[in-house]
């Protein structure tokens, strides 16, 4: 049969037209072709747009920034800074080698059951405490110079009473200041034997005070190295309450101590403030080694000597304030230093300071050379005293043609 049919017959079976099908093929390829090029001139577009809006607003920012306000402009010459003077007292902290004496065993004054005590390695014990109760009563501790071998009454006199009156007096109380034994010094060792619920002097024991009456320190604190007694013993007149730690017999300054700037000093230690004048190397005062044994720097230290060491046999404290040497007889430990009459200081930029030699040297100010001398210089900062009590309030930075001034 003869026909115009788009099927044709091969084999006895109709196949698709062929031509047909890539038509239909090349129409949606063309088609994805056109849907991508025109995503990709959007994006261009969309870049293209964020790149005109950020010039705009960097250039908008250009041109309508505002200028410096006058009151921010210096109007000190490029050349030259004004400058104040400042007290400068050069605090800093000083290690002192702390010469050590024996250790000492104290003793219990009486006899009787202990009831209470607060000794602990460690600890420390101060005259007019007290460290443990005999009885149910405590038991005063007190350092005199000179202990007490006799039973003072009033009307006696003697170094011991006048070493009595001294403690008493240290402590705050009223005693004399003589070597007589008075109703004062009675009146005075009962105030301060109430402080601590302490045995006070009574008609019934003849208003007299002796060996028996306190425990006797041979300074004015301590610090406990042992304890040779506890709670529930008995405490027999004699017996070892307590070792001491090595006590301070004098403390020495380095020798760079005095080399930043001369001059009277001070040193503190916890609350108190010793003068120790220009020169000196050695310090010996009673009251002063009495405050290093009584401060927390000593005892850190002490700690640390007890405990051993590092390398080398050196131990510092995590303060910084205290360290040791196992085995040494000494310990160093370090307090505030400072000018005790501070000096009037100017800060100024190293390159000012000019013709320097031996600490000494020059600034230009208002067409002068004045001599200063050099503190110290750090961080780009020079500071400096100013001599003959010049008053400068302005100096050259980095003068052109510096002059001498000496």
């Amino acid at each position: 049969m003869k026909g115009t049919d788009s099927n044709t017959t091969v084999g006895g079976e109709y196949e698709p037209d062929q031509r047909a099908e890539g038509r239909e093929q090349r129409r949606l390829h063309l088609a994805e072709r056109k849907a991508a090029r025109n995503a990709v001139s959007v994006s261009i577009i969309v870049v293209l747009a964020l790149v005109l809006v950020a010039v705009g607003v960097g250039g908008g920012f250009l041109l309508t920034r505002s200028r410096i306000p006058s009151s921010l402009t210096s109007s000190t010459d490029a050349g030259s800074i004004t400058v104040s003077s400042a007290p400068f007292d050069d605090s800093r902290s000083v290690s002192l080698s702390v010469g050590l004496g024996s250790s000492t065993t104290v003793i219990s004054p009486i006899s009787g059951t202990v009831t209470a005590s607060t000794c602990t390695v460690g600890g420390t014990i101060a005259s007019g405490g007290s460290l443990m109760d005999v009885d149910a009563v405590p038991v005063l501790a007190l350092h005199t110079q000179m202990p007490l071998y006799r039973t003072l009454t009033s009307g006696m006199s003697g170094a011991d009473a006048r070493s009595l009156n001294q403690t008493l007096r240290v402590l705050g109380y009223a005693a004399p200041d003589s070597d007589w034994m008075t109703w004062e010094t009675i009146t005075a060792y009962n105030a301060l034997a109430d402080t601590v619920g302490a045995k006070r002097l009574t008609a019934e024991s003849g208003w007299g005070i002796g060996p028996e009456s306190f425990m006797w320190l041979p300074a004015e604190s301590l610090g406990i190295a042992s304890c040779s007694i506890s709670v529930g013993q008995q405490a027999t007149s004699g017996q070892a309450v307590f070792v001491s730690a090595a006590t301070p017999v004098k403390a020495t300054l380095p020798t760079a101590a005095n080399d930043v700037v001369a001059g009277d000093r001070t040193l503190v230690i916890g609350e108190q403030t010793f003068d120790v004048p220009s020169g000196t190397t050695e310090l010996t005062d009673v009251a002063l080694l009495s405050a290093i044994a009584a401060s927390t720097e000593y005892r850190l230290a002490t700690l640390s000597a007890g405990s051993g060491g590092s390398s080398g046999g050196m131990m510092t404290s995590d303060a910084g304030t205290a360290s040791s040497t196992g085995g040494s007889g000494a310990l160093s430990v370090s307090y505030t230093w400072r000018l005790k009459t501070p000096i009037s200081a100017v800060t100024v930029p190293p390159s000012a300071v000019t013709h320097v030699s031996d600490g000494l040297g020059c600034v230009a100010s208002a067409g002068e050379s004045v001599p200063v001398r050099i503190i110290s210089s750090q961080l780009g900062k020079t500071m400096v005293e100013i001599e003959n009590d010049a008053d400068i309030t302005m100096v050259e930075v980095n003068p052109t043609d510096p002059k001498p001034c000496r």
